[in-house]
This record gives C-alpha cells, structure tokens and sequence, in this order.
C-alpha cells in the first residue's frame, strides 16, 4: 500500500545512513560536520557498539542515540549496526529510565556523564519503545519495539543517549539505560510505503459490515455469527496447521482509506462451533460499522524469510522497518561475509511497529519512508 504525505517547502536536515553487516572490529567513525547520530544495532554487537558510542563522547561533541533491536534492514538480517547521521542535533525528551520501569525502591546509581549506568531486574519483563518523529509539513511518529539483550549486555533491553554539554533536549538521564525515548527528527517523510506477506480468505467483491462488537470482540459480521466466517473458509480449513495466524483489517466508517490490522487471537476452542465471537488482539478497538476483511499468514509466509526478499537499491536512500521474522531455533548470527551497504538505514522487530498509531506486526511485513 502506497501513501503519499502533504509537502511543503521545509528546510530539511541533511544525514548519512550507513549499515554494516557482519561487521568485524566495528567501529563509529564520524563524517564531516556531521553533529548527531542514531546507532540501532542487534545485540551481538551491542558491546563493542556501547565502548564505540563512549569513546566518541568522550573525544568530541557529537550527540548519540543508541538501541538494540532484533534486526536490521534488508531482510530481517540479525548481525549488524546501522548508523543514522545528522549534520544538526536531533531533539531528547521522554526518557524513561529502565530502574523507574521496574518500580525499584532504591534509587538508580548516578552517572558520571561517561560511563553507562547498568540497571537491575534483568529477568523482569518490561515494556519499550524507541520513538522516532519525523518532523516536515506533516508529522510522521514511528514507535519501534526494542529486542532482548539481557545475554549481550545483563540488561533486559538496552538503549541510551549521550549529550554533549550543549546538546538539544533532555540532559538529566544522558547515561542511563533507557526503556522508553523520544527522538525528534527534523527530516520529512513524503511518502510510505507498506507491503505485507498476507493471504486474503475472501476475494475482492465480498463486503464484510461489523453488526455487533464490544471492545475487542467481533461479535456478528452482517448480522451472522463472526466466527463462523472464519469456520467456512475453505482456505483456511485446507491448511490445517497450527502454526496458521490469522488477521483481520478495520476500516473506520470515517476514515475508509486506513486499515487497522490486529491479530485473531484463539481461546479454549478457538473460533470453533461454540464460540460464535473472534477475539481480537487487546489492543483493537472495533466499532459497529467498521468494514472487515478476513486474511491469513501461511506457515510458509511466517517463516520462510528467503521468499519476498528485497533487494538493496528498493531501501537505499529511504528509511525502512521490517516486522522479524519470529527465530525458531538458536542460530550462530556471525556468519557471512561483512558488508558495508551505504544509504541504507533500518531495522526490524519480532514484535512488529507503528506508523502513526497503525501496527505491522505481522511476519515479513514491512514498511519503507521516502524522506525530503
């Protein structure tokens, strides 16, 4: 789905977007003039990342932003660093402290300014999110999910800012393990576009009304039991498999052009002959009214990340977010040969991400921004 942004003549701000793939003996090297950088990196390279950002506080001005994720564009890769650079500061705010997410009693240690201040509870889970606002004539708000990295670094996620003495927004927390932060970007989104590796369970023609729904249960679809929508699907039957998941797509009666995606979620019997109501994922909110459409994610479409592969040049110049694709089994991620794919700038999640309140969380979903 493509969908095109209002533009406006904006100063934009310049930046650089590099990737290293399996890198070896990585390192952050600065361009010229070059003032602020974001560093999204999987979490084998999270430490060498952590001494790099340190080392580069320390010997210059230049603010940084640092995050683990799962991935990183294309392909959902799980071995590399992908570095944003910007030739002004980026704006700090909403940060919040992994220790404050964890309700501690004792108060977290203090930073010297330099080093990184760990936080405890490393078993606990928590919520997280790195915000990326992308600020032109219309504003663009990208919520990213961020990965485990309790065996990379002992903190369950890790992310971090260090401010240089002048640096624009929030200084208090420059230092700290982050589960939450806000970074403003001044660089316009024109355009994004959305693909997804769904298969539709009912063709083009079929017009689908919720009737009765509470919260995030679909109760009747054109006035009929909406499980069983699900239960006479042929489609959906002939497969047979368990590790089928299944979704649906709302559209507002007054916003007809945007889809609100959630995943079926299946209770106790599932959506069989004595549940005649399908149960959304929490966070759906459905309206009678809304119009509906029914789509499945094949075992093979969940897993097989090879099939739909993008090539490089289809992200190069644009920033891309990918939903993961879910690892069955421990994989050693240190194999390939490095690469360095410049212009290119990225990363995915297992849990998937929002564009301005819309999520893609479903397997090999992706979503590419052209900027300017």
């Amino acid at each position: 789905m493509f969908r095109a942004l209002a533009t406006a003549s904006v100063r934009l701000l310049s930046y650089h977007a590099r990737t290293s793939l399996n890198p070896v003996n990585y390192t952050l090297v600065r361009p010229p003039s070059f003032q602020s950088v974001l560093v999204l990196s999987t979490p084998s390279n999270l430490p060498k990342v952590i001494d790099e950002a340190v080392r580069l506080h320390q010997s210059s001005d230049v603010q940084i932003v640092v995050a683990g994720v799962d991935s990183l564009v294309p392909n959902s890769h799980r071995n590399g660093v992908a570095e944003l650079w910007m030739k002004e500061q980026v704006t700090i705010a909403n940060s919040v402290q992994v220790d404050e997410r964890d309700d501690l009693k004792d108060a977290p240690k203090d930073s010297d300014g330099v080093n990184i201040v760990v936080a405890r509870k490393n078993w606990k889970n928590i919520a997280s999110r790195l915000r990326l606002v992308l600020e032109g004539a219309t504003t663009t708000t990208i919520d990213l999910n961020l990965a485990n990295t309790v065996f990379a670094t002992g903190n369950l996620v890790t992310m971090f800012y260090l401010q240089p003495p002048a640096g624009s927004g929030e200084q208090a927390n420059s230092g700290h393990t982050l589960c939450e932060l806000t970074v403003r970007v001044p660089v316009a989104a024109s355009a994004i576009n959305t693909s997804d590796r769904l298969t539709p369970l009912y063709g083009p023609h079929d017009h689908f009304l919720v009737s009765d729904s509470v919260g995030n249960l679909v109760k009747k679809v054109n006035g009929q039991p909406a499980s069983q929508f699900l239960e006479n699907n042929r489609k959906l039957m002939d497969i047979a498999s368990k590790d089928t998941e299944v979704y649906v797509k709302l559209y507002r009666a007054n916003d007809p052009q945007k889809a609100y995606k959630h995943q079926v979620i299946a209770g106790g019997g599932g959506w069989g002959a004595k549940a005649a109501i399908i149960a959304l994922s929490p966070d759906a909110k459905v309206a009678n009214g809304d119009r509906i459409e029914f789509y499945m994610l094949t075992p093979q479409a969940r897993w097989d990340a090879s099939a739909g592969a993008v090539e490089v040049d289809e992200v190069r110049g644009k920033l891309a977010f990918e939903a993961s694709f879910e690892q069955q089994h421990y994989e050693d991620s240190h194999h390939g040969a490095p690469a360095v794919l410049e212009g290119v700038f990225g990363c995915g999640s297992e849990d998937g991400f929002t564009i301005d309140g819309v999520g893609y969380n479903s397997a090999g979903e992706r979503a590419v921004v052209t900027t300017g």
